[in-house]
């Protein structure tokens, strides 16, 4: 009676028959564990665990009390919400879970729940490797839906999201819009930076109104974060705002939320979030991050920086490390002990480079095949008529961009739009969508205006639908445009270019000390980072002889010490008529969500500028490789004439 009522879910009622059953004879350990089942799916885990131990007292090695003795555990573990330190707390009862799991399977090793549930705490305690080879069996064809969503999450923790898209496009074709694929083909999404892509997948989940608010704060917490890093800071926000208010308890959604509101210069509020996050955490290294750069230490014993020192000092796992050097290094910058500020950012430098998968000889290469390819204008240009157009501003991260961005923005003509992914969104579509597949940068040469005209309009439809432009001109800031400026003028044969340029080994520091969201693993290696610099150097220099007309360098040092003589300049090269406001930081109206995000609102500041003597010393490799380009000389000033 009580099976026929379990396969028909009405678990109530199967509960009633179990326990008349376990009366008859206490020591039926199936009864027990089908009893155990039934009230845990109607939320009685207490005395599920209660009658599963029943069982597990009369048979230690029963495989499925043990499976289902971990399962509750593991349960537990999620629901865990410990003052200070629930990640800990997790962790000792995911350890525990993981324990029967392993045993489970020992006594029954075809039994397929165990093997899941095993790699999948395996997959939750941070060993993706363990967890592939638990579940290895489980991929052999017909392979369940549940099992590939299995192995989906294990390549993504393993960072091979060439395989993960193969399983993923696989789940989308067989179970079309299905919740559970959708949110694993989201964070793939998320995980490849592919933020338009978070966008569509998210609003398609919202729509179809998933059943617990566990998975809707999460995709609203994704969208967000994709609107973030587009710089669609208000629907950021909108978004941030929906996933707090589904789950208060979790200190990442708190923690964005501050972001919101640091982009926006509210530094009061964004603190207000911050500190719930560390008192929901207060091992969450993220939000010690963000708390650090909105402040200048002055002691040691400020609480904070007393705080991020005692968790420096425990056991701590590699991403949080990893985080927290950055956020500890900041605060040893500050009081101006450099040696060990510099000791703790290499740390951090360190184990983040660990992640990276790039083959930099590789990619290195592809840049330098640019001006070799590139060697005169654009023959074809897109002819389209627009009404919004762009101010391109780029550069090396670091270089002053965001500062020459809040500065141009301040003209009641511009719409500040930050850092775009367009143009290269644009590259990867020309490359994928032609027959035969086009390759970057040679194939570029021959496409037709239509076409260049075609990505002209792509590109603005996406900028409109993110920031619903009313201004004659926006700013796309996005650095890395650097590299492909010949295209941007293919795109926008009109549009302003800003070279923004900076002291080679200032720009090496500041990049050295930031982690960034993004993907940019270059800057976590000095000597790769020189490297990265040095082709930046080479095509600025290509750029400068190619489109000497089409491009103005605001030079970071200059700019910091003569104002308003620099500023007229900028505004004239933009293709801007003068206006005063431009001259008044508090007029600037767009949102900042990178490593400048508190520095600019200061206005113009010169106490970056040299920042990298206090660092000569550790700097040598950097200097080594720029000075054997030719870059420095042996006073460590620029030679060569600037791109």
């Amino acid at each position: 009676m009580g099976l026929a009522r379990q396969h028909l879910n009405r678990h109530l009622q199967a509960a009633d028959a179990y326990r008349r059953a376990v009366k008859l004879q206490p020591d039926h350990v199936d009864a027990l564990v089908n009893l155990a089942l039934s009230q845990k799916e109607i939320a009685q885990p207490d005395a599920a665990m209660k009658n599963v131990e029943a069982a597990l007292a009369a048979d230690p090695n029963h495989a499925r009390a043990l499976n289902l003795c971990g399962t509750l555990h593991a349960e537990h573990a999620k629901h865990i919400k410990k003052d200070g330190d629930p990640q800990a707390a997790q962790a000792a009862a995911q350890t525990v879970a993981m324990a029967y799991f392993q045993r489970a399977l020992t006594a029954a090793p075809d039994n397929i729940d165990a093997r899941h549930n095993l790699a999948n705490s395996q997959l939750q305690a941070g060993d993706p490797e363990a967890a592939l080879e638990t579940a290895r069996p489980l991929f052999a064809p017909p392979v369940a839906k549940r099992h590939k969503l299995l192995h989906g999450q294990i390549l993504l923790d393993l960072k091979r999201y060439g395989d993960a898209f193969t399983v993923v496009d696989d789940l989308t074709a067989q179970f079309t819009d299905d919740v559970e694929v959708m949110l694993l083909q989201m964070a793939l999404y998320e995980l490849v930076k592919d933020h338009f892509a978070v966008i569509e997948v998210a609003r398609k989940l919202l729509d179809k109104t998933p059943p617990n608010e566990y998975n809707r704060a999460r995709i609203w917490n994704s969208l967000g974060g994709a609107y973030f890093q587009l710089d669609g800071i208000a629907a950021a926000a909108e978004c941030y705002d929906k996933a707090v208010k589904l789950q208060p308890d979790h200190a990442e959604y708190q923690n964005n939320r501050g972001l919101a509101h640091a982009a926006r210069g509210e530094k009061t509020a964004a603190e207000k979030y911050y500190r719930r996050a560390l008192e929901l955490n207060s091992r969450y290294a993220e939000a010690w991050r963000n708390l650090v750069a909105m402040k200048k230490f002055t002691a040691l014993d400020d609480p904070d920086a007393a705080a991020i020192l005692k968790l420096w000092q425990d056991d701590l796992d590699d991403f949080t490390r990893t985080k927290l050097a950055f956020a500890l290094g900041k605060v040893y910058d500050d009081l101006g002990d450099h040696p060990q500020a510099f000791e703790v950012y290499d740390i951090g430098n360190r184990l983040k480079f660990t992640e990276s998968k790039l083959d930099f000889d590789r990619y290195f290469s592809h840049i330098d095949q640019v001006p070799k390819t590139f060697t005169a204008l654009p023959k074809n240009e897109s002819g389209e008529k627009i009404d919004h157009t762009p101010i391109f501003i780029l550069g090396m991260p670091r270089s002053g961009t965001t500062l020459v961005e809040q500065i141009i923005t301040r003209h009641p003509q511009v719409t500040g739009c930050g850092e775009l992914p367009c143009i290269e969104k644009a590259i990867a579509r020309l490359e994928k969508r032609a027959e035969p597949m086009r390759t970057y940068p040679h194939d570029f040469l021959a496409i037709d205006g239509e076409t260049l005209s075609g990505e002209t309009r792509h590109y603005l439809a996406w900028v409109q639908r993110l920031h619903k432009l009313q201004t004659p001109f926006f700013t796309d800031k996005m650095p890395f445009n650097f590299v492909h400026l010949w295209f941007i003028k293919a795109l926008f044969p009109a549009a302003a270019v800003i070279h923004c340029h900076r002291h080679p080994l200032d720009v090496i520091t500041s990049n050295y000390f930031q982690l960034y969201a993004s993907d940019v693993s270059f800057v976590y290696d000095l000597k790769i980072l020189a490297g990265y610099y040095v082709r930046y150097h080479r095509l600025m220099r290509h750029w400068r002889d190619l489109f000497a007309a089409h491009m103005h360098t605001v030079q970071y040092e200059i700019l910091v010490s003569d104002k308003e003589a620099q500023i007229r300049k900028l505004i004239q090269a933009a293709n801007l008529p003068w206006h005063d406001a431009c001259l008044d930081p508090k007029k600037s109206a767009a949102a900042v969500r990178t490593a400048s995000i508190w520095q600019v609102r200061e206005g113009i500041y010169t106490t970056s500028k040299a920042r990298w003597r206090n660092y000569q010393t550790q700097l040598a490799p950097a200097i080594e490789i720029l000075q054997a380009e030719g870059i420095l000389d042996d006073e460590l000033n620029e030679k060569t004439t600037r791109g």
